[in-house]
């Protein structure tokens, strides 16, 4: 019976390997068709894969029937596998453990939000929209996790451009229409080199739960003993972020700044250029 068992695993093992190195002449993912594919890894959400123009990843539940039935796509098994980008995790936090709820709920929202995006090799005949700086720049606002709806400050600025790139990704591009900016995640962000997914509204309102309880859980640590310290520096969010230094009121004026510095740069120096005019202009009728 064992000799039979571990007959049987070996066969399986052997299925898995092939599975992964399956060479497909097509995939299509919703309206796009990637060629000569390759596939590196599946699991019970996602598919992994190399095509003709570079790298790419997809949802199971993206594929035709045919292609789910394929790589033995089982909702329930991906919803289990992956419940913080597929909705409400059904069983409430544990408030008795505030800092532990408060971590289980911002790596949820650090997954969500920093999900691969399809990436492609650039070629002569793609028309690519190549940003002047990197995707993101310094900081990030900290949102105000017991009220803030992220639905309405998400940017889908990219979608205008089929593809899109960044001095960060030389010879690499993304398809415009699956991007987002969202300034009110932004604050999870953990490599800014790489642009960020277009969130599900299924995906949002999973943001908006998990920053509720973010939120529960900072006023909690809060009333503890030492708790404020505790909280600020849990608060930590991404990349980049200012969380801890100066409490939410600085930290935004500081990031509104660091986001609108050209711009400021710009009216000062108009206002200064202004101000000599009118000197210069009461000069004059004072000399003459």
């Amino acid at each position: 019976m064992r000799a039979k068992i571990l007959v049987l695993i070996g066969l399986l093992s052997t299925t898995v390997a092939l599975r992964a190195d399956e060479n497909l002449p097509t995939l299509r993912v919703g309206g796009t068709v990637f060629s000569n594919v390759t596939i590196t890894s599946v699991t019970a959400s996602d598919v992994y894969f190399m095509h003709a123009d570079g790298i790419g990843s997809a949802k199971l539940k993206d594929l035709d029937p045919t292609m789910q039935q394929h790589f033995h796509y089982d909702a329930g098994k991906a919803k289990a596998a992956n419940p913080a980008a597929n909705g409400p995790a059904g069983n409430p936090p544990d408030l008795s453990n505030p800092q532990a709820a408060l971590d289980d709920a911002m790596a949820r929202v650090k997954r969500i939000v920093n999900q691969p995006v399809t990436t492609l090799r650039m070629t002569d005949d793609m028309d690519v929209f190549v940003l002047s700086e990197n995707w993101f720049h310094p900081g990030a606002m900290r949102p105000d996790f017991n009220n803030v709806d992220i639905r309405p400050t998400q940017d889908l600025f990219y979608a205008q451009h089929h593809y899109m790139s960044s001095p960060a990704n030389p010879g690499l591009c993304f398809l415009g229409s699956e991007l987002e900016f969202n300034s009110m995640t932004k604050f999870f962000y953990t490599d800014r080199s790489l642009p960020k997914k277009k969130l599900t509204e299924a995906e949002m309102l999973e943001i908006n739960r998990l920053y509720r309880i973010i939120g529960q859980c900072e006023t909690k640590i809060a009333a503890q003993p030492g708790g404020i310290a505790g909280a600020v520096r849990a608060s930590g969010g991404g990349s980049g972020s200012s969380g801890a230094s100066g409490g939410p009121v600085l930290d935004q004026a500081r990031n509104f700044l660091a986001e609108h510095i050209k711009i400021l740069a710009t009216a000062a120096a108009l206002l200064f250029l202004l101000l000599m005019a009118v000197l210069n202009y009461r000069k004059g009728h004072s000399a003459a």
